[in-house]
């Protein structure tokens, strides 16, 4: 079965975020029916930094990307969620 890899942005409602929090609970909520493949910081200035999530779905009407930010949108400390890239892994 095919897979889906994407990476998302996300970017904190506020300048004193514990991203090392932030990245933990991004993690609890979308495992395990989505697998987090990892969480890397991104500098954006001033000390503040976005946050790339890289996640990997199978090519299925049950794993939407509509259903993974809504997951994001719902945690406090995410103020921005933005789709970088996505492709089709695997066949």
């Amino acid at each position: 079965m095919a897979q889906i890899y994407y990476v998302y942005r996300v970017t904190p409602s506020r300048e004193d975020v514990n991203y090392e929090k932030l990245k933990q609970t991004i993690k609890s909520k979308l495992e395990p029916k989505y697998q987090v493949k990892g969480i890397e910081e991104e500098e954006i200035g001033f000390g503040i930094k976005a946050l790339k999530i890289h996640i990997i779905i199978p090519e299925s009407d049950e794993y939407t990307t509509d259903e993974i930010e809504n997951i994001l949108s719902q945690i406090e400390d995410i103020g921005g969620i933005e789709l970088e890239y996505f492709t089709r892994v695997g066949f």
